[in-house]
């Protein structure tokens, strides 16, 4: 395949093609490994909200969280949530929370604070954080984009 003319080498265009196949394999198997690296090394982060209807001598609200169904609740919030609502209308609120694992299962629990300082936690919750519906699907078609060509150059 590869011949010598005047000292210079040619090489087939088959044999160029071959190797530019073999290259686009590997990026998109590196792709692959790149979407699913990040997905696992950073998921996306759960968001919490909640809404109110009214908040008479609301000060704000605590976030608890624990990491299993029994165990301590932890507070994620380092200062009060301050309320934004009034004694007649509520107000619609967020809290992110961005320390999470892929696939775990987090139990929350909301806390109003009153300007008397009495507390009074609610009903828990929980939240999975899962990768987007997309990540899996993109990752497959990457890889099976790579193998077939790789597959496709080293024949």
């Amino acid at each position: 395949m590869n011949e010598m003319e005047n000292g210079v080498s040619k090489r087939s265009p088959e044999r160029s093609s071959q190797r530019l196949l073999v290259a686009l394999g590997i990026l998109w198997l590196v792709l692959a490994a790149a979407i699913i690296g990040s997905q696992l090394s950073s998921p996306p982060p759960i968001r919490i909200e909640w809404e109110t209807e009214t908040e008479v001598d609301t000060a704000g609200f605590n976030i608890y969280r624990r990491e299993g169904e029994e165990g301590e609740f932890v507070q994620l919030n380092e200062q009060l949530i301050p309320s934004e609502g009034s004694p007649v209308t509520g107000a619609s609120y967020v809290y992110v929370d961005e320390n999470v694992a892929s696939g775990q299962t987090y139990y929350y629990q909301l806390e109003d604070v009153e300007f008397d300082n009495s507390r009074e936690r609610h009903e828990v919750f929980e939240y999975t954080a899962q990768i987007e519906w997309w990540i899996p699907i993109t990752a497959t078609f990457s890889i099976l984009c790579g193998i077939f060509l790789l597959i496709k150059g080293l024949r």
